[in-house]
């Protein structure tokens, strides 16, 4: 975000009301003031008049006003972002003064890639038995905010694929195995053993989008072997790639993560002719001392991908700088 959106006179500690933002927050969730109050229990006018006041601390307008309806502003927007990442920080220290108060562990802040956090999170959790906190906060991200989140220390863990940026980051563990194919289950490309990549010569391909990660490798291999795709469907999910194989629109090729750690009923999955690396792992803040339920995540985490993606092969998280430029 720009300066200019956060002109905010921060030095005269004018942003200090919390109900002031709990009611902005209200306000963008509902889409209007009289249902922000009602989420609140407060009267319309006094959600209007904390909102205005806002507006006046920060110096500039959170939303665009037609009568009863409201819209954000392209800065209410940008705002907003912060807000609800604040919001999340206040509640996480008043989740921990609890579990002080009542002796209890700790909490854990787990930040993860939607696909990690999808195929491995839970069965994480599940094998740390007795150490397993009472709260456990879970934010899905993209890869560059997992990163910065666990250096900011507003998460305990970062869980990514390669590449990540770590110079601030210290690997736990680091795991390896092959992107695969996902077909329907009786399709003409339900077949034993490897899928040849001359598959897609005559099926769309289903692929995640992103140039750097997923499809670079795939874009790489078809190049190669001087293969065109008869058609692309191109998402941000590879469950969505998933779930267009299931409905017989091509071959999605994806990660095995979300292959093995999502399975989708009427979905076969097999491995590719060509070997591409997928490589992922388990992060904290460089430096930092862990306590013993952290670790226990840690060791749960190692044996939840061993239990959950076929043959993966674990390296030495001190490697990682080699790994992640041999996989790209």
């Amino acid at each position: 975000m720009d300066n200019d959106a956060f002109n905010m006179s921060i030095s005269n500690d004018k942003i200090s009301d919390v109900k002031a933002l709990e009611a902005f927050q209200a306000a963008m969730a509902c889409g209007s003031m009289t249902a922000a109050a009602k989420q609140l229990g407060i009267g319309q006018p006094a959600v209007t008049r904390q909102i205005k006041e806002l507006e006046d601390s920060v110096g500039f307008p959170l939303f665009h006003r037609n009568g009863p309806r409201i819209s954000p502003t392209e800065r209410g927007l940008q705002f907003y972002g912060e807000v609800q990442r604040l919001m999340s920080g206040l509640h996480q220290i008043r989740e921990r003064a609890a579990a002080i108060r009542d002796g209890q562990i700790a909490a854990i802040d787990i930040a993860a890639t939607p696909t990690m956090a999808g195929g491995l999170l839970s069965p994480t959790l599940a094998l740390m038995g007795e150490d397993l906190p009472g709260v456990v906060n879970i934010e899905t991200m993209n890869a560059e905010h997992v990163a910065r989140a666990v250096t900011s220390r507003a998460a305990d863990f970062g869980i990514s694929a390669l590449p990540l940026e770590h110079a601030t980051l210290e690997a736990k563990v680091i795991c390896e195995s092959r992107l695969v194919a996902a077909i329907a289950e009786g399709g003409p490309f339900d077949v034993d053993g490897p899928l040849a990549l001359e598959a897609l010569s005559a099926a769309r391909l289903l692929t995640v989008g992103n140039a750097y990660r997923i499809r670079g490798k795939i874009n790489g291999a078809l190049k190669r072997e001087d293969i065109t795709p008869s058609g692309e469907i191109v998402t941000n999910s590879s469950l969505n790639a998933m779930m267009a194989a299931r409905a017989g629109l091509g071959i999605a090729i994806i990660d095995p993560v979300t292959a093995f750690g999502i399975p989708v009923e009427g979905v076969a999955i097999r491995p590719l002719s060509v070997s591409l690396p997928y490589i992922w792992g388990l992060f904290s803040a460089a430096g930092r001392v862990l306590p013993g339920e952290l670790l226990s995540f840690a060791a749960g985490f190692e044996a939840a991908c061993k239990a959950t993606i076929p043959d993966c092969v674990f390296h030495d998280p001190a490697d990682v700088r080699t790994l992640e430029r041999s996989s790209l």
